[in-house]
Parts: C-alpha cells; sequence; structure tokens
C-alpha cells in the first residue's frame, strides 16, 4: 500500500486532534503512562507541537488522506518543547505508532523523515532522549546511526501540571530511592 509522510500545518484542526490521540494512545498501549498521569495532556496536545515544531506524520495512501499510522516531532532550535537540545541542535520527540500498525517499519521511516528534515534546514546535530524502559526505541535509533551519551542522559520528576523538573545528581539520587522519577537516557546523530 502507498503511504505519505508530511508535515502537518498548525490549521489541521482535525488532523492535529487524531495526532494527538494516537500519541497518548502509543504512551498508554505501552505502559509507558496511565490515565491519570500528568503527562497525557501533552501527548493530546497536538496543536501546541504544530506551533513549536515541526510535525510529521505517516498516513497510508499517496494522496495523505488516510488515517495517521504515526507521529514525530521535530523540534527546531529555541523551541520552548526543546528539552535537551542546545545551540543549534535539533530535538526529535514523542515518536508515536498506532500500536495496531507496528511492525511495518513506521517509526523507522518516520525517524529518518525527521533526521532529513532536519539536516535541510542545516542542523549540525539531532539530539533526542527516551526513557531507559523504552528498549525498542533504543534499538531503533541505534540502527538509524544515533550514538548513545551518557552525557545527556537526565532524570525527571513529574509535576501535577504535565511539567516535569530536571534533577540535579544529588536530588535524583534522593528521589530515585523513593522510586518518584523518570531516567531517560540521550543519544545524538550527526550528518
Amino acid at each position: 500500500m502507498a503511504e505519505t509522510i508530511r508535515s502537518v500545518d498548525p490549521s489541521e484542526s482535525s488532523r492535529l486532534t487524531e495526532i494527538g490521540q494516537l500519541t497518548a494512545l502509543a504512551y498508554l498501549a505501552d505502559g509507558l503512562v496511565d490515565q491519570a498521569h500528568p503527562y497525557i495532556p501533552q501527548l493530546r496536545d497536538a496543536h501546541a507541537r504544530a506551533q513549536e515544531a515541526e510535525l510529521l506524520i505517516l498516513v497510508d495512501g499517496e494522496d495523505g488522506s488516510g488515517p495517521v499510522q504515526g507521529t514525530i516531532t521535530l523540534v527546531p532550535p529555541g523551541s520552548g518543547l526543546s528539552e535537551l537540545a542546545s545551540g543549534d541542535e535539533y530535538e526529535l520527540r514523542m515518536l508515536a505508532v498506532s500500536p495496531i500498525e507496528r511492525g511495518r517499519g513506521i517509526g523507522a521511516k518516520l525517524t529518518q523523515a525527521a533526521m532529513d528534515l532536519a539536516v535541510e534546514r542545516g542542523a549540525a546535530r539531532v539530539v533526542l532522549s527516551t526513557m531507559e524502559s523504552m528498549h525498542v526505541a533504543h534499538r531503533l535509533y541505534e540502527r538509524m546511526g544515533f550514538v548513545r551519551r551518557e552525557d545527556l542522559d537526565w532524570i525527571v520528576l513529574d509535576n501535577e501540571d504535565g511539567t516535569v523538573d530536571r534533577l540535579g545528581p544529588d536530588e535524583a539520587q534522593k528521589a530515585e530511592r523513593l522510586g518518584t522519577t523518570i531516567r531517560l537516557l540521550g543519544y545524538s546523530w550527526e550528518p
């Protein structure tokens, strides 16, 4: 079947709603969050992502009108959505593939499209972080040439409003003992 990868304009309201629902569903299906998790509203808010970043989707059909099968966010330098990037680095965030469409290489295709777009826009480096438990994602990124960078690892504490606090080493060690943190592993790729 033919498929299309394209950017989504901030004015495509119904498409953005679909993307937000898919993103939340993918994280829920993998057990990364539950319905009450404070990150769910951010996962669902594709409208905000489309305003501050490049939102890519993969849809079935040559005309791009089929249902969204997967999505990825390419965060440009200076965006408020940056969590890890600094200077002129681009950042990949929120790769999500429909649970019923997995195994078709959608995640790899979207990641490659985002990497290509970053290079086209002048990126010297692309960075990302992924939860320590996301082993399938680790393998995907390493296959695509991303290099594990322990210096980019970070530990976060979730807040009720969906934001996170980045913890320093002393704070992280104390919070990790209480089991209230999430460890994120950093990766980078250079064209």
